[in-house]
């Protein structure tokens, strides 16, 4: 079988959004490119997607404890629960949360897995960035920083008073260069299925949302972009995050702020 493609002067990025559609639909439209990839067809792909029924699912470091209720409760709520091949323990995806799956082919970016992943951490706040000052939020003025968190994968904030919370979730899993699995960035996910688990293993670290966010900080909640918009953002992001330049990248957290490249 032939390897995927390597690196050319302009990797191709398609953006593809869904809508609505379930989680098990959308991972095997995600293994069917990947396939592709493997076998030196197509583009690189984005899926962008709101999944409804809601999933909780659980990568390989999850924990039977981390989940909070019964299976059968949930079976009763009409959520599924998917064990996957990702990295990571619990999460939760559902209406109201932007979901995107890049199935990319890393060598024709000449990127290594740690700056694929810090891409979309950037994309994702460089989005929410956006978002809220559409909202009407100085940021600068409220004290919120965003970027990464050290030692904790995803997109954070931090704010004046020095506390942290997620507001987005990266998983992956990577084959031969090829990767699956995505990103989840928290717009205003209804219900917040966050306290049927221990969301990312992380017991008693704060999941937050665009919403909530601007609502705390006394923004429009009208200026909030819908998951299809939101997606089709990402979309543009995501390729010169992937490109960035010496000394760019996401913020880094933390009681000293820097770039993490």
């Amino acid at each position: 079988m032939p390897a995927p493609a390597s690196r050319v002067t302009d990797p191709v990025l398609e953006h593809r959004p869904l809508g609505v559609k379930s989680y098990d639909e959308v991972l095997s439209l995600q293994r069917s490119h990947r396939q592709s990839l493997l076998e030196g067809q197509g583009n690189d792909l984005l899926l962008s997607v709101e999944h409804c029924p809601g999933v909780l699912t659980a990568g390989r470091r999850a924990r039977d404890e981390e989940l909070r209720v019964t299976e059968e409760r949930l079976a009763e709520l009409g959520v599924q629960v998917r064990e996957i091949e990702r990295g990571g323990s619990w999460t939760w995806h559902g209406p109201g949360q932007l979901v995107a799956y890049p199935v990319v082919a890393l060598r024709r970016w000449g990127l290594k897995v740690p700056a694929f992943v810090a891409g979309r951490e950037w994309a994702m706040a460089e989005l929410l960035e956006e978002s809220l000052t559409a909202a009407g939020i100085d940021l600068a003025g409220s004290g919120l920083q965003i970027g990464q968190l050290k030692g904790y994968p995803g997109t954070w904030v931090e704010r004046r008073d020095g506390s942290f919370a997620k507001v987005g979730a990266v998983g992956v899993h990577v084959r031969r260069f090829v990767s699956l699995h995505g990103l989840a960035l928290n717009l205003n996910p209804e219900p917040w299925g966050f306290d049927w688990i221990v969301p990312c293993g992380l017991e008693g670290v704060e999941t937050t949302s665009a919403a909530r966010l601007i609502a705390e900080l006394g923004g429009d909640l009208r200026a909030l972009p819908t998951v299809g918009a939101a997606g089709a953002r990402l979309a543009e992001l995501l390729p010169s995050c992937w490109r960035a330049e010496e000394g760019q990248g996401p913020l880094c957290l933390g009681s000293e702020p820097s770039r993490t490249r």
